[in-house]
């Protein structure tokens, strides 16, 4: 036989001999007895099972991401509406001390009066004059007083038919009749367009201290008498004065008032 066929027939032997091996494998294989073909593909496997996890995980990250951040949004607007929830129960509460307070007052003087909320300020001076929701038609009338809980605020100035100007107790053209509560000295308190009040009109023979309450004294024929006005914050007495300078805080939160009572005029009073 030559040499070049001697030479071929042991590779064909050789490929024929891994021929039958792989064909023994894989029946071995599927008959349960081999784990030889696994093996030879189980990197392969890996890397495709690796990358289809990948990928189905990326798939689910991104659809998870999608749902967390719809009910993120969605919280979010719960929030805020259990927020302004909150916030008009807050204010409702408060109101509702408020108009107690109110109530508490108009059962403690013999004087009628009627609600009403503050709905403006004058734009010139913050301090001297409010408008309130109540007119003439609701029997509003110039020259009735207007009381918070803690005393008087001032006096109708003006009466519109549905809305009513009222004159603060700072406001300059306001002065009341007073006296002090303590020692009963008479004098007048008068505003000043600022935040406190000044004393008018006193007698040389005075006493006045830091602290004393102020009450109307009903003089003047529009505020009734007893009504708390407000109490000495300050008393100067200078060497060439007859009187000393008195300065007096409000009893009543004149920056702060949201409701009122109204009273009814004293009889003699214009309407």
């Amino acid at each position: 036989m030559p040499a070049a066929a001697t030479a071929r027939w042991p590779i064909r032997d050789v490929g024929f001999a891994l021929a039958i091996l792989a064909l023994a494998g894989v029946t071995s294989w599927s008959s349960g007895r081999s784990m030889l073909l696994p093996e030879l593909l189980s990197p392969g496997l890996r890397l495709v099972q690796a990358g289809y996890s990948a990928v189905r995980g990326g798939a689910g990250y991104l659809q998870d991401l999608d749902r967390l951040t719809r009910e993120n949004h969605a919280l979010g607007i719960k929030v805020n509406d259990l927020q302004r929830e909150l916030t008009r129960r807050a204010e409702i509460e408060s109101e509702v001390v408020r108009l107690r307070q109110l109530v508490g007052l108009a059962s403690a003087i013999p004087e009628k009066g009627r609600f009403a909320r503050i709905i403006g300020r004058s734009p010139d001076n913050w301090h001297a004059r409010v408008y309130v929701d109540r007119g003439r038609r609701d029997g509003v009338a110039e020259g009735a007083v207007v009381m918070a809980p803690q005393g008087v605020v001032g006096k109708v100035m003006h009466a519109g038919e549905r809305v009513a100007q009222v004159g603060l107790l700072t406001d300059p053209d306001n002065e009341v009749s007073c006296l002090n509560q303590r020692s009963r000295s008479p004098g007048v308190v008068a505003g000043e367009g600022e935040a406190t009040l000044v004393m008018k009109y006193l007698q040389q023979q005075v006493d006045f201290r830091v602290g004393d309450m102020l009450v109307t004294s009903g003089m003047g024929g529009v505020y009734p008498k007893g009504l708390p006005l407000g109490r000495v914050a300050r008393v100067l007495r200078h060497p060439n004065a007859i009187t000393p300078q008195v300065t007096v805080v409000p009893e009543a939160d004149l920056d702060r008032l949201e409701e009122v009572l109204i009273l009814d005029p004293l009889p003699g009073v214009l309407k």
